[in-house]
């Protein structure tokens, strides 16, 4: 049974499909425990039948057309980018299964695509754990790498603790789903200038004028400013809100321009994209 939404039991609507699923590969997976789920979709554990090797299979459940679409260019993305701190693509498919809406039963092909499995995210790290200040300053700096290499591609949109996911001794940058893809044509984009855009309480000053009616550009920079956001959360376990000085960080002296830069209200005063807030770090880190 699949089911968005964050409860435990599905409201209204919920999918069914076979315990096994073949892939566009041939591989087959046994579908286990739910990890998580939000509006869009569900993320299941799963097992590769063959191998014993343990992934994450996330579905997609809003089966209207730009929802497909959306997720189609997020499997995409995936596949085509890599580095150590972005989320790995393994595999994808479609699920032949059943849409159950009050007591109706209707066919259904849901997609789905395989990924690395996560022992944690970086919101639950922060509600269990203390991490030292030698874990966060080298973790940022591959985060931030790994977001330039993402800004070769698209904007994320969508970086907040619940999107970087800890796998094995890695934070690793997740779900595409929000991306904005640099060659997309204006007549194929799917999220209107108009629309609010962004994670609620990680938004970028631009982001969220848009909920007073304007239409700022959301930008590499915007990523930047995002990221910044939650490395401020990881240092001092609290959000970077209102005027910021240098004694408000509990971290390392030298990482606060840099963050301090990331987090202005102009986004042309930040670092450019993913690559140059890394430089930045780095050369704090090692003056």
């Amino acid at each position: 049974m699949l089911f968005a939404g964050r409860g435990d039991e599905p409201n209204g609507e919920y999918f069914e499909v076979p315990d096994l699923l073949t892939s566009i590969n041939g591989r087959v997976y046994e579908i286990g425990d739910r990890i998580a789920a939000g509006g869009n979709g569900v993320v299941h554990k799963c097992t590769n039948a063959a191998t014993g090797e343990d992934f994450a299979m996330k579905f997609q459940l809003d089966l209207r057309a730009d929802r497909l679409q959306r997720f189609s260019r997020e499997r995409d993305l995936l596949a085509e980018l890599h580095h150590d701190h972005l989320i790995v693509y393994e595999d994808h498919g479609e699920a032949a299964g059943e849409r159950v809406r009050r007591n109706r039963r209707q066919q259904a092909q849901i997609p789905f695509l395989v990924m690395a499995l996560a022992r944690a995210t970086l919101a639950d790290i922060m509600r269990t754990e203390h991490v030292p200040q030698e874990v966060y300053s080298s973790q940022f700096r591959g985060l931030a790498h790994a977001l330039g290499v993402l800004h070769t591609k698209a904007v994320h949109r969508d970086i907040k603790p619940e999107n970087i996911l800890v796998i094995g001794d890695r934070w690793v940058l997740s779900d595409y789903g929000l991306c904005d893809l640099h060659d997309c044509p204006p007549e194929e984009r799917i999220t209107p200038d108009w629309m609010v855009v962004g994670p609620r309480f990680w938004m970028s000053p631009e982001a969220n004028n848009r909920s007073v009616g304007r239409t700022d550009v959301i930008n590499a920079a915007s990523d930047v400013f995002q990221l910044a956001s939650v490395f401020w959360l990881v240092v001092n376990r609290s959000h970077p809100t209102g005027v910021l000085e240098r004694g408000d960080l509990g971290g390392p002296d030298p990482l606060f321009d840099p963050v301090f830069r990331a987090l202005h209200y102009n986004p042309a005063t930040r670092p450019i994209d993913g690559s140059a807030f890394a430089a930045q770090i780095e050369s704090a880190i090692l003056s």
